[in-house]
């Protein structure tokens, strides 16, 4: 059994995916878990990194989701560039949170398009 993290103000996709893969890989032997040593280290570094934030403020990951999901899935050999482009996920979410801050009755109704033969997205429904 196992309890999947998930964050609120993320994008949930591919965030939850390579976290299950990460998981299916601890169980198949294939990944070794750090020490408990080893993930303090990392929790401290995570909780020192912003000490100028509040407390409950500190894990938040909004803007960096997209390098954990890239490190995550470079933990189960999963090639990031040919799933998804996390610089451009990355992107298009500040656009996003942008938007959803300063229209945040419609920014929902909006979709957007991905054009990976340039590296771009672009607005097709407002």
């Amino acid at each position: 059994m196992a309890i999947f993290n998930q964050c609120s103000k993320i994008a949930p996709f591919p965030f939850v995916e390579y976290q299950v893969m990460y998981y299916r890989d601890v169980l198949a032997g294939k990944i070794e878990v750090p020490s408990e040593d080893e993930r303090n280290v990392d929790a401290n570094k995570r909780l020192n990194a912003e000490a100028d934030r509040p407390l409950k403020y500190r894990y938040e990951i909004q803007k960096s989701q997209f390098s954990y999901n890239a490190e995550n899935a470079g933990y189960c050999g999963v090639p990031v560039e040919n799933d998804f482009d996390m610089k451009l996920l990355g992107e298009l979410y500040e656009v996003v949170a942008i938007d959803r801050a300063n229209n945040p009755m419609v920014y929902r109704n909006k979709e957007y398009e991905f054009n990976t033969d340039i590296g771009d997205f672009e607005l097709i429904k407002q």
